[in-house]
């Protein structure tokens, strides 16, 4: 499923590019312009998200002498906020995505626990817009926040009458920076695609709705 959003990125710039061409004067950087409120939907690849967990995790395992496997990681499913001041977009975003694996403790030949992590994300967002046509907008920006990471361990051996079950809660800085993204869509409702690097990932399609 992530590798469409590759996909979806080519077909919505070639789209861009052929409405860009076909309008007329600048228009829409307007200071008084209505529809200041924005509010946003979105699924990002979580591709350096998942990495970052996976090279953590391979740190702990090379120290500890323990295996892990079935490793399994979710999109990251975002809803945010904007509020237009002329060509800057302030707000926020809030995330979340799930990653699952199998481990094996020094010694066992098969995994013995079943561990499960929850990331719960809070971006503070500045974005810039820095071209506007008709119904395409060009945009950049950059977000800062914390990551709270909820950490589940859980036994795999059922013949123990009560599993155990271990959890641990943790915090981490976490951002996101998109220097290229694009909105297609008129002053009420449309589709965008953000490009960059961060905790959501490479790449993040969703909906904009403003009022």
């Amino acid at each position: 499923m992530k590798t469409k959003f590759i996909a979806l990125f080519l077909c919505v710039a070639a789209t861009s590019a052929n409405l860009v061409n076909a309008e007329g004067p600048e228009k829409g950087m307007n200071p008084t312009e209505k529809n200041r409120h924005e509010i946003r939907l979105s699924a990002s690849d979580g591709l350096t998200l998942g990495v970052a967990n996976i090279f953590g995790m391979g740190l702990t395992d090379a120290v500890t002498g323990s295996k892990r496997s079935d490793e399994k990681s979710s999109l990251v499913y975002g809803l945010g906020y904007r509020y237009s001041i002329y060509r800057f977009k302030v707000g926020a975003d809030v995330g979340f995505a799930k990653s699952t694996s199998k481990l094996a403790l020094i010694g066992e030949t098969s995994p013995s626990l079943k561990e499960k992590d929850l990331n719960f994300m809070l971006l503070p967002t500045v974005e810039f817009t820095y071209f506007k046509r008709g119904i395409v907008e060009l945009y950049g920006g950059a977000a800062a926040g914390v990551n709270l990471v909820n950490h589940t361990e859980k036994s795999l051996n059922k013949t123990v009458q009560h599993t155990t079950k271990k959890i641990d809660i943790s915090t981490s800085f976490a951002y996101q920076v998109n220097p290229i993204a694009l909105r297609v869509g008129n002053d009420r409702i449309g589709g965008f695609l953000e490009a960059g690097l961060g905790y959501k990932g490479f790449l993040t399609l969703g909906v904009s709705m403003k009022f």
